[in-house]
C-alpha cells in the first residue's frame, strides 16, 4: 500500500548534491515529488553524502544542497534549487544506493514550477 502523501514522478536526470562540508558530488535524480526526491548514487558518493550511511547528525538530519535541472514535455527547462533534510540512505546493491531528500527549502519560484511539472506528467501518463 503507497503511504505517501505526495505521488512521485519517476525521472532520470543528474543532479548535483552539495554537501554541509561544500563537496559537491554528481548523482542521478530517480523520482520527484512535491514534497522530496529520491537519489541514486554509489557507496563512495553515499558515504560523502550520508557519512557510513548515517542521515542523522547530532540528532538532526543531515543537510544538504541540489541543483536539479528538469525539462517539461514543452522542452521548457527548469532549474531546481533546494536545501533539503535526507530521510532515508538505502543500499540498492554491492555498490549502488538510494537516498531519500525532503525539501526544506526551494529556491525564487522553483516549488510553483516543480508543481506545474509534477501535474503535466500525471496529465500525460493517464
Amino acid at each position: 500500500m503507497e503511504r505517501r502523501l505526495y505521488q512521485r514522478i519517476p525521472v532520470q536526470v543528474s543532479a548535483i548534491v552539495t554537501t554541509g562540508d561544500g563537496v559537491r558530488i554528481k548523482v542521478i535524480a530517480v523520482d520527484v515529488s512535491s514534497g522530496g526526491l529520491g537519489v541514486e548514487c554509489n557507496i563512495r558518493q553515499r558515504n560523502m553524502i550520508t557519512p557510513g550511511g548515517s542521515f542523522v547528525r547530532d540528532g538532526k538530519p543531515v543537510s544538504v544542497f541540489v541543483d536539479l535541472n528538469l525539462s517539461d514535455d514543452d522542452g521548457q527547462p527548469s532549474k531546481i534549487v533546494a536545501r533539503c533534510h535526507v530521510v532515508f540512505s538505502r543500499r540498492m546493491s554491492n555498490d549502488q544506493c538510494k537516498i531519500g531528500l525532503r525539501y526544506a527549502d526551494i529556491e525564487n519560484d522553483g516549488y510553483e514550477w516543480l508543481v506545474r511539472f509534477i501535474k503535466k506528467k500525471l496529465v500525460s501518463n493517464k
